[in-house]
């Protein structure tokens, strides 16, 4: 059952928007904590050398990197709202010599540029099903975070021919899905470091600009049924993934879609929150390899090109 709490998402996004102008004075971005899920490391480094590049697709300039064998089994990796591909480097560097690893800054953000139409789900996928298209991938394995894994379940949904699985970590199907109208001290310092990295990456943008258009779609998408998550093919191997200490998606959600989504695993993992995959980088990738050992032990990766 949905929790109904769309008025304190409501007032959540309210609290951020205009706990933005507060923050700029403060650069201190690491949380140290005795408790993983209370931690926020530094921002992973991409493995060296990378060779960032961009694909001129809907109008914007979209980032892209990629790693590993040519002829690997390709994943696609989607960062978080307001962040950018760097946040996956720890798992880049643990995968990298056996799979594909393919990265991309979503519209706006990261290293990516806009245009003037409003961000949505349905038009971040349209960007990654380009992205591929550009690249001649035919099907991926797909890991997102948060944001990234809701562009996941929306590609899983009206795309599921080009996912070979999806391992969606942190993702909601209903933006009433807040855990409270608070704004946790990790959170706060996540803000402040996604400004810095976000101002450093492009000098003549805005970030309250990009931050009021995203809480703009937070505030209404996703809004998915079950009737919507029952459309993903049973055969489509998908993990709704979660740390325990969640601080921006309550339990609820991923509880929800995993019994929602034909067939799909649910994983919790302990003594984490909404960065887990920085927190217990080893846990969460550990999580992830197994995933992909055992999806690809079913899954015939034969029929992707990889042609550049």
């Amino acid at each position: 059952m949905q929790r109904n709490n769309k008025n304190t998402t409501y007032l959540f996004v309210f609290a951020l928007f205009h706990f933005l102008s507060s923050i700029k004075g403060d650069n201190s971005t690491v949380v140290n904590s005795e408790y993983p899920w209370l931690r926020l490391p530094p921002t992973p480094q991409l493995p060296y050398p990378h060779h960032g590049q961009y694909a001129q697709i809907n109008d914007i300039s979209i980032w892209y990197t990629i790693y590993g064998p040519k002829h690997g089994a390709p994943i696609l990796f989607l960062h978080g709202g307001l962040a950018n591909s760097n946040y996956w480097g720890l798992q880049i560097q643990q995968l990298q010599n056996t799979y594909k690893c393919i990265l991309m800054d979503s519209r706006a953000q990261g290293r990516s540029s806009s245009s003037s139409a409003n961000i949505t789900y349905d038009l971040m996928t349209s960007d990654v099903v380009s992205l591929l298209n550009y690249l001649g991938v035919s099907k991926i394995h797909l890991v997102g975070w948060s944001d990234g894994a809701n562009i996941g379940l929306n590609l899983a949904m009206h795309h599921p021919g080009r996912l070979y699985s999806l391992f969606a970590f942190g993702a909601n199907y209903h933006s009433s899905g807040g855990n409270d109208a608070s704004i946790p001290p990790i959170f706060v310092a996540y803000l402040k470091r996604t400004q810095a990295e976000y101002e450093a990456f492009n000098a003549n943008k805005s970030y309250e600009i990009l931050f009021n258009d995203l809480l703009t779609m937070w505030a209404i998408y996703p809004n998915w049924t079950k009737v919507d998550l029952g459309k993903i093919p049973s055969d489509l191997p998908v993990w709704i993934v979660d740390g325990d200490h969640d601080e921006v998606v309550n339990r609820e959600q991923p509880d929800t879609m995993a019994s929602w989504i034909p067939q799909a695993g649910e994983l919790i993992l302990p003594r984490t929150s909404h960065f887990a995959f920085i927190q217990e980088p080893t846990r969460f990738t550990t999580a992830l390899e197994e995933f992909l050992a055992e999806v690809t032990k079913t899954t015939a990766c034969s029929n992707y090109r990889f042609p550049r």
